[in-house]
């Protein structure tokens, strides 16, 4: 019996080709209903309710770099995002006193109601497309699965330095 990590031919049987298809498709598709969801009833568009997730755990604030760490896109990709979101006045920028190289990146008053509207029905959108759909086993299953996965693909990052 070959294990998850041997010879990569022997291991892409039609059922694990499936499986990749099956798993781009619809996370592919769920992110676009997702994305049109979150712009349409409330009025932002994912990337933004990334950004407002991690910062709305690090109440201090991140620093940018610590911030493109924590989400999956690139480091120019989230100046533009925040830049934007800014501009919405969702975050403002911060450059501590101690640390003249940092930019830290903070919510305002108007990004954490944002974050509340949003996240109501982020978990509503979770609960209509995800949690319905799979019975428990399913659940428990799948998040063994994309643990593992989640775990090397983040180590696998280009630009990111595997720990």
């Amino acid at each position: 019996m070959s294990s998850p990590t041997s010879d990569s031919a022997s291991t892409l049987t039609p059922e694990r080709l499936r499986a990749w298809r099956l798993f781009f498709d619809s996370a592919l598709a769920l992110l676009d209903i997702l994305d049109s969801d979150a712009q349409g009833s409330l009025g932002i568009p994912m990337q933004f309710y990334d950004v407002l997730v991690h910062l709305d755990e690090t109440p201090d604030g991140l620093r940018m770099n610590e911030l493109a760490d924590k989400i999956l896109y690139s480091k120019s990709g989230l100046t533009r995002v925040v830049d934007r979101m800014e501009k919405a006045g969702l975050v403002r920028r911060c450059v501590p006193e101690t640390d003249r190289r940092s930019i830290f990146v903070l919510q305002t008053a108007k990004g954490r109601q944002t974050m509340e509207d949003a996240r109501a029905r982020h978990h509503q959108w979770i609960d209509e497309n995800f949690s319905r759909l799979l019975a428990d086993a399913d659940v428990s299953a799948i998040t063994r699965a994309f643990e593992k996965l989640c775990a090397h693909a983040r180590t696998r990052r280009p630009g990111r330095v595997a720990a």
